[in-house]
């Protein structure tokens, strides 16, 4: 059963080098009304290693998401997605290009949620990811992933890719806020989940601002359902 409830959600990128603010957020969202889960990112990790991972999970009951863009030999991208799993993490983000073979080793680990990047939100994945994108999302009906990674900053290929990708998918973008994503265009698009980093956690009052994103994405949902 895939970690993830298949309505619309914000997953909050933990990409922050402060440990205590990662922790207090964390805590904080336990309490917050709405659909979330968190990411945690290589830069919060590189400050604790695999316990950064360790401390959020002792401190929510939310999805927690190890986001290391795992990209090695099918060998080594298995252990660092069991050295992941076995810290906590409900799921593992890794790279598709790397190829099938990388993704079934992974898959294979039974260990929790696989999410594949297809496609990413920054403005240079259009020089070689789009070339390739089409075709891992067409292979992943075969790989036994749980989800996928288009970008929020281009809904138009969120629908696109969606056209393509198995419907029992769940689809996360990240890009909204900073890289210039508006909420609530990847899930009208398509997507189930907005990922959402500075715009939350450098803000004066996080978790405040995590429910406020929240119910402004919530509504733009709501208008393109009517």
């Amino acid at each position: 059963m895939s970690i993830l409830k298949r309505e619309p959600g914000i997953i909050i990128a933990f990409d922050m080098v402060d440990v205590p603010l990662a922790i207090e957020l964390a805590e904080e969202l336990e309490y917050a009304k709405g659909n979330f889960a968190i990411k945690i990112g290589r830069p919060f990790e590189m400050q604790l290693g695999h316990h950064a991972i360790e401390r959020i999970k002792l401190v929510t009951s939310l999805p927690v998401i190890y986001d290391g863009k795992i990209a090695d030999i099918p060998h080594i991208s298995a252990k660092v997605a069991a050295i992941a799993y076995r810290a906590g993490a409900d799921g593992v983000i890794m790279h598709g290009f790397c190829g099938r073979d990388v993704i079934r080793a992974v898959r294979e680990l039974e260990m929790g949620d696989v999410i594949v990047v297809v496609e990413m939100s920054h403005p240079g994945s259009s020089d070689y990811m789009e070339l390739l994108s089409d075709r891992i999302a067409n292979d992943l009906e075969y790989l036994g992933v749980d989800g996928v990674v288009l970008p929020a900053t281009k809904p138009d290929r969120i629908k696109k890719l969606k056209e393509i990708l198995p419907d029992d998918l769940y689809v996360i973008s990240p890009g909204i806020g900073a890289q210039g994503g508006a909420v609530g265009d990847a899930i009208r698009a398509g997507a189930d989940y907005e990922i959402v980093g500075r715009a939350i956690t450098a803000s004066d009052d996080p978790a405040h601002r995590a429910s406020e994103i929240y119910d402004e994405m919530i509504e733009r949902w709501k208008e393109s359902s009517l």
